[in-house]
């Protein structure tokens, strides 16, 4: 029984293949929709840098204060744990900040989008190599590449990026993914 790189025998290896091609097949509307969608996106954010990343920020900060002020409320009705508070007046806190001083919160926010990338490059990277027997699994793993490749530039050019060039890395990765669901069920086609 030959076994493959992966340790899987080569029977099981095409089995996994095809159902894979048989998920991706059952499921294309999905696929496509959630890869333009995902296109789309990257486009409109692509034509609006600084107010892509500016509003990314602004988003966070107002769910740290809408959920921590939930937290507060149930906190308190429960009479929970300290901690809860705690968490609660921690969430709050940022969350003001974030409003209130939106644009020197960016700054730290390059540093958490180079964080989220890197992990999410490597995840995109085991997910290509998940895909691997399906045909089209080299754009999920150039997807991950150009994601990894994104967080490094973050990483060295930082902190003299400015909110244009943060606009456009989330621009760039959501194009890529967005790209890689499509290409990947265009190729798993009948």
């Amino acid at each position: 029984m030959p076994f493959t790189k992966t340790g899987m025998t080569t029977e099981g290896f095409e089995a996994l293949g095809a159902r894979i091609r048989q998920e991706l097949q059952a499921h294309r509307g999905k696929y496509i929709l959630q890869g333009t969608l995902f296109v789309i996106a990257g486009i409109l954010a692509g034509a609006f840098p600084a107010a892509t990343a500016l509003n990314v920020e602004l988003i966070v900060g107002a769910a740290l204060l809408l959920t921590g002020a939930f937290q507060l409320i149930l906190t308190l009705r429960a009479k929970m744990h300290w901690w809860s508070l705690a968490s609660a007046c921690l969430s709050i806190v940022m969350g003001v900040i974030m409003l209130w001083q939106p644009l020197p919160i960016l700054l730290a926010f390059v540093t958490l989008l180079a964080i989220f990338m890197t992990a999410e490059g490597f995840m995109e990277l085991m997910l290509a190599i998940q895909f691997h027997p399906a045909r089209g699994w080299g754009w999920m793993l150039f997807s991950g590449i150009v994601t990894l490749a994104l967080a490094a530039i973050l990483w060295i050019g930082f902190p003299t990026l400015d909110v244009l060039y943060l606009g456009c890395m989330i621009s760039i990765n959501l194009v890529f993914y967005g790209l890689s669901l499509l290409m990947l069920v265009w190729k798993a086609a009948p």
